[in-house]
């Protein structure tokens, strides 16, 4: 015998709660001889009374007693699997948020996004991972990871994106005994040697592309696997280097390096963060990328927002 339908469910749980099939009806927005019907066939299902008259109510045999746990059981998980997968409580989830940061990342946003998660959903915890630029749309398209934030191109098909700040690019140099000003011609600066790293692969790139559009080519010194070498490097030889703005400000608190302006125009260079569109509407990660959005974009003026999510 084919099943009835799971509207059933709602017809058991209602005799349950209501004990009387006029009550359940007037519950459920049916009519009594619908609901009588429904428990026909489900009786001739289970080849059972399931409820019987017992005095002025309707009382469950042993059979319908077993039938109303599992009922009760399933809407549960219904309810907590399916219709509360629109909602998200940020006061009390328990998820992991997996972001894929690069080194700079690490160490000038890892902070912040951790303590606006802490104030914000105190239960729920951040892990950053490093993927592989080749993987990270595959990565973002199984879930591996929620967000990618840095400054990456177009990742593939299906992937959205947010602009959340722009950085400048300035130059850092061997500081000398006093803090002072540096100004560096663009003759010095094609002269000079530079420290590179592969977490600052675009900067490198658009810093090789200007060199050549002036007849020079970029001079590299050192080329070093680690973002945080590249300070100390700079503060222990003639080496520069060019770095985004905000890191220059850490790397001047870390090492004796100066500042200075680039003598060449740089574009800006745009921090977004991107997402897979299967993860587009689900609501704890829509959640996420609002409070990324909103916590990088107070940094003291310096940001140029967009809100807009493509």
């Amino acid at each position: 015998m084919t099943p009835p339908d799971l509207n059933f469910l709602y017809v058991i749980q209602a005799l349950a709660d209501e004990r009387s099939v006029s009550r359940a009806a007037d519950r459920l927005g049916l009519t009594q001889p619908a609901v009588s019907h429904a428990l026909g066939k489900l009786r001739t299902l289970f080849q059972d009374d399931l409820f019987v008259r017992a005095g002025s109510v309707m009382a469950p045999t042993p059979v319908g007693e077993r039938l109303i746990e599992g009922v009760a059981h399933v809407l549960n998980v219904v309810q907590q699997e399916i219709w509360s997968a629109k909602s998200f409580d940020a006061s009390t989830s328990t998820r992991t948020f997996s972001v894929c940061l690069s080194d700079m990342g690490v160490i000038v946003l890892l902070p912040r996004l951790l303590a606006a998660l802490r104030e914000r959903a105190p239960l729920a915890s951040l892990k950053p991972i490093q993927v592989p630029s080749l993987e990270l749309a595959s990565a973002l398209q199984d879930g591996a990871v929620d967000l990618a934030i840095g400054y990456l191109g177009k990742l593939g098909e299906n992937l959205r994106q947010q602009p959340l700040f722009r950085r400048s690019l300035v130059g850092i140099v061997r500081g000398g005994k006093t803090r002072k000003k540096v100004r560096m011609t663009l003759e010095q600066f094609m002269e000079k040697k530079h420290v590179v790293a592969g977490t600052l692969a675009l900067t490198n790139q658009l810093l090789e592309k200007e060199l050549r559009r002036h007849g020079a080519r970029l001079k590299v010194g050192v080329d070093v696997p680690y973002l945080l070498a590249v300070p100390s490097l700079v503060a222990t030889s003639d080496f520069v280097a060019a770095v985004p703005d905000e890191l220059a400000d850490l790397f001047a608190r870390l090492a004796n390096v100066d500042v200075f302006e680039l003598p060449i125009e740089l574009p800006d260079l745009t921090v977004q963060q991107f997402w897979h569109a299967r993860y587009h509407n689900d609501a704890g990660h829509r959640w996420f990328r609002g409070l990324v959005n909103e916590t990088l974009r107070q940094d003291g003026g310096k940001t140029k927002v967009s809100r807009r999510e493509e």
